[in-house]
């Protein structure tokens, strides 16, 4: 029963994040593609640009469970789900050599029209690449803050970082399913490196 009333709550919340994020998504997509035309970028992925409920409600269970403090786990989604950037997500794809310089100018335009990018919520997986840290991700993805205070994820790719990224997703789900035994990780994860070699790294990045 407990684990019923748990995961009811964890639908809910994540409901009540889409139901935010479709609200708020006419007035920033307008703005994305805005920048997007200053900057020659291209906005991929937008049949995607909506967490799914299940991927969600997983991902408030997750990080729920991981959190060591005493609240309860009610109390705990509700501290996750403040936190959470990608109900809304969006991509912009910049040819390798534009790459750069294309990341710069977004963030500049982004903050010229009231958008607030947090420091610390920029990571750049490409500083990863044959480190201890590498998990085959090639991109850089940061949470951008908009006028009606919504959260979302912003990530940028090259074509082929784009296009790894779209043929290893499933590899990456079975990452984050709890049921994935840690011998299967490593051996998932050797692969998505792998993969990613391949991919040319753009220079300044």
């Amino acid at each position: 029963m407990q684990n019923l009333e748990i995961l009811n709550q964890a639908r809910q919340i994540a409901q009540a994040l889409l139901k935010q994020a479709a609200e708020n998504e006419p007035q920033i997509i307008s703005d994305l593609r805005t920048t997007a035309r200053e900057i020659s970028a291209e906005i991929v992925g937008l049949e995607h640009k909506f967490k799914a409920e299940e991927s969600l409600v997983r991902k408030l269970l997750l990080l729920a469970e991981k959190d060591n403090s005493n609240q309860s786990i009610g109390k705990k989604m509700e501290k996750v789900a403040r936190r959470n950037n990608d109900a809304l997500r969006y991509t912009f794809v910049f040819q390798t050599d534009e790459y750069a310089d294309g990341f710069q100018h977004t963030i500049e335009k982004l903050r010229q029209r009231g958008f607030v990018i947090p420091p610390n919520r920029i990571w750049n997986a490409w500083e990863n690449a044959e480190t201890p840290r590498d998990t085959g991700y090639r991109g850089i993805n940061i949470t951008v803050i908009s006028s009606q205070n919504q959260r979302f994820e912003l990530q940028f790719h090259t074509a082929e970082s784009f296009r790894l990224k779209t043929e290893t997703h499933h590899l990456y789900e079975k990452l984050r399913d709890l049921e994935t035994f840690d011998i299967q990780r490593t051996k998932i994860i050797k692969e998505l490196v792998n993969s990613a070699q391949r991919i040319e790294r753009p220079e300044g990045i």
